[in-house]
């Protein structure tokens, strides 16, 4: 069942919206339902760190080969001298 709502929002925001869903093909409801959608679905769950990493990219100059857990206790050595 689908319920109407009414918002308030910039002149600025709506023409670009709207312009933004045309290009699309899509209609501005659609877009804000999908939005807020996607708000309820991610605040019932919370990440997995290892599933932020997983998304991550690896930084330039970091081999796959590279152990970064004991790059960064050396990093850390070397910095505060432990």
């Amino acid at each position: 069942m689908k319920t109407r709502l009414n918002i308030t929002i910039e002149d600025t925001v709506l023409s670009y919206i709207k312009s933004y869903a045309a290009a699309r093909q899509i209609s501005v409801s659609q877009i804000i339902e999908e939005h807020l959608r996607s708000i309820a679905s991610s605040e019932g769950r919370k990440e997995n760190i290892l599933e932020v990493m997983d998304r991550m990219k690896t930084p330039s100059g970091i081999g796959s080969d590279d152990d970064l857990k004991k790059g960064y206790y050396e990093a850390r050595d070397e910095k505060y001298g432990h």
